[in-house]
């Protein structure tokens, strides 16, 4: 849950993709989802839970174990969504409806 105190920091840039390249003991197929955002702390990022089919929601609060001025997420399992919405205090802040595959 987010901290209401902390106003939401403006964000910059946002990417995603999934890592489909080969490697040893078959490792699982894993989406990175990764937010930059205009603030000198750390922010991460949690699952929420959404009704729309092929979304993933995403919190942005304050803390975690992010790069200051970053927030990340990693999924590991399946289905991998087809866009994902970045929200802040319960309002979308950000949307990633481009999400690369590498292979």
């Amino acid at each position: 849950m987010s901290d209401a105190s902390t106003p939401c920091p403006d964000v910059t840039e946002v990417s995603a993709w999934v890592n489909r390249m080969p490697g040893p003991d078959d490792r699982p197929v894993k989406l990175h989802v990764l937010v930059r955002v205009s603030d000198d702390q750390s922010w991460m990022l949690s699952p929420v839970a959404s009704d729309e089919a092929g979304v993933l929601r995403l919190s942005l609060s304050p803390g975690g174990p992010s790069v200051s001025g970053t927030a990340a997420y990693q999924q590991k399992s399946a289905p991998m969504p087809e866009q994902i919405k970045i929200e802040c205090h319960g309002e979308t802040v950000a949307s990633i409806e481009e999400i690369i595959t590498a292979f």
